[in-house]
């Protein structure tokens, strides 16, 4: 986050302190952390819920997350999506109370 707030700091005007920066920066984290979870971040949870449930089934080389994500039925994967969007944004909820 530092890094980011650093190379944003290099393309604005020389009055910016370090402070200012860190100012900044952590306005945006607190803006991202209570932001509506993304597409990409429920996918990504989706994913991993599908591929621990999966899990069992396999005894020596364990596939990919993506793997059993692009086999899953198009009804299955809506739930896993829906079950991510709702663990995302309770998890969200406690961090922003």
């Amino acid at each position: 986050m530092l890094d980011e707030a650093n190379a944003y700091e290099r393309g604005m005007d020389d009055d910016l302190t370090f402070q200012t920066v860190r100012e900044l920066a952590g306005t945006a984290y607190m803006a991202g952390r209570s932001a509506p979870p993304t597409a990409v971040e429920i996918e990504a949870v989706a994913k991993k819920l599908l591929w621990w449930d999966m899990e069992a089934d396999w005894e020596d080389v364990m596939p990919s997350d993506d793997c059993f994500w692009t086999l899953a039925e198009p009804e299955m994967r809506a739930s896993y999506l829906r079950g991510a969007r709702i663990m995302l944004e309770i998890a969200r909820k406690a961090v922003t109370e």
